[in-house]
């Protein structure tokens, strides 16, 4: 306390609007000697009891104002909030707001979550505590090791269910820090592990899924089937030209090009245009043919072919001047081939199949449930994989019990050798487990 005055100064505090209006408090308070020798300052400001505080600009109310908007949104979508309710902040005095409030008091939960998080991807990790119940983030610990997390668990004893992430340091941890507590894997991550043993075994599969795009195009099994029987009583020579008229018009109808369709099957883009002026493939056999028009040479009487090609050659190289010598017409123009090549359809990737598995059938578009049925009636094996994963889907969403509508027990789908060992390998390494 002092009752020496040193001088006075002003200040002025933003308080929360009034009628969609911006308040301002202005005040004079006074400058105050210490009369403590051993402190080092001389002079302080006096505060306003529940108004001011020390290098505050804003009252309690604006205060709390700004801290939830930084709790809530922070950064520049805070900052652009905070302007309309007539409060203008930056975006780093939002972020300090949030760093200057203190921790919120938490006991220690009855079901505690642990699972790791990336500061840097590949590079720094972290591990998150969270109450279950309450999905409250509770601590961060540095890195993803056992130790640290041993080390929280006896400082914060009395949780009686771990609900963690199944990488083996965190079973070790919980395992010294809370041996009594009750260790369980939570769906996200069972989920998880399933969907990557199930890319593991897609990949070991994945000529299926290239047959199923070739069978999906249709040029080598479909188009070429229904001429199938007539092959067999036909001369190779009618069978080969039906078989062409066929392959041409799939191409054309897919929107190829005709010189496309000649370099991608080594034939001469005349015989490809003739087989695509047909409509049948009669018509190819009953000798019709429809020439290309060309410009032909203009010639007088008693002249060679050499020398018309001769004269008309000649009259395209004139005397050295500064104009440049015409283009050629198009019947003497030489032709350039161009690199086009006709590619097929992409057969869908490892990662896409895993998807279209791994979602819910309701959730697929009609070309994803269209391929995705092509891969499955290819491979056997995936078939019986994707009735695996949407068994363990439905026993996650529903009661352990699971009978179908006459009272038996429904068949568990059989797994192929290859998915077996993808099971096999994560059974082995602790990352993903089935109980029989």
């Amino acid at each position: 306390m002092s009752n020496r005055v040193h001088s006075t100064c002003g200040r002025r505090l933003a308080d929360t609007p009034v009628g969609d209006r911006p308040v301002l408090i202005e005040m004079t308070v006074r400058r105050m000697y210490c009369e403590n020798i051993r402190c080092s300052r001389r002079t302080f400001a006096e505060q306003v009891d529940g108004l001011t505080i020390r290098y505050g600009r804003r009252t309690p109310a604006a205060r709390r104002v700004v801290e939830a908007v930084a709790v809530a949104l922070a950064g520049r979508a805070g900052s652009r909030l905070a302007a309309v309710l007539h409060a203008p902040v930056s975006r780093t005095t939002l972020l300090r707001a949030v760093m200057a409030m203190p921790d919120p008091a938490w006991t220690v939960p009855k079901v505690l979550g642990v699972d790791d998080f990336a500061t840097r991807r590949r590079q720094h990790y972290g591990t998150v505590l969270i109450d279950c119940e309450t999905s409250q983030p509770l601590d961060l610990l540095p890195g993803r090791d056992a130790a640290p997390l041993a080390g929280w668990l006896r400082e914060h004893p009395g949780s009686e269910i771990i609900c963690r992430d199944r990488a083996r340091s965190y079973a070790d941890g919980a395992h010294t820090g809370a041996p009594n507590a009750v260790r369980v894997a939570d769906r996200f991550h069972l989920w998880q592990n399933l969907g990557t043993a199930a890319e593991h075994s897609v990949r070991r599969h994945n000529n299926c899924l290239k047959a199923a795009a070739i069978s999906a195009e249709g040029l080598p099994n479909d188009t070429v089937a229904d001429h199938a029987d007539a092959e067999k009583e036909v001369p190779p020579i009618e069978a080969r030209i039906r078989e062409r008229h066929a392959i041409v018009h799939a191409l054309l109808a897919q929107g190829h090009g005709i010189r496309e369709i000649a370099r991608e099957l080594h034939m001469g883009g005349n015989t490809v245009r003739r087989t695509a002026r047909a409509e049948t493939p009669e018509e190819l056999l009953t000798g019709r043919r429809q020439p290309r028009p060309a410009r032909p040479l203009q010639s007088s009487p008693g002249q060679t072919l050499g020398r018309r090609v001769h004269q008309r050659n000649r009259s395209f190289h004139r005397a050295p001047g500064p104009r440049l010598p015409r283009q050629l017409p198009d019947d003497l123009r030489p032709r350039r081939r161009r690199r086009i090549r006709v590619v097929a359809p992409a057969p869908p990737g490892v990662r896409q199949v895993t998807s279209w598995m791994m979602r819910h059938p309701e959730h697929l578009g009609d070309e994803e449930r269209r391929q995705f049925t092509a891969v499955l009636a290819q491979c056997p094996e995936l078939t019986a994989l994707h009735g695996h994963v949407r068994a363990f889907a439905e026993s996650s969403q529903r009661a352990p019990a699971s009978t179908s509508k006459t009272g038996s027990p429904s068949p568990a789908p059989r797994i192929c050798p290859a998915c077996t060992r993808s099971l096999t390998v994560w059974r082995r390494t602790g990352t993903l487990s089935f109980r029989a």
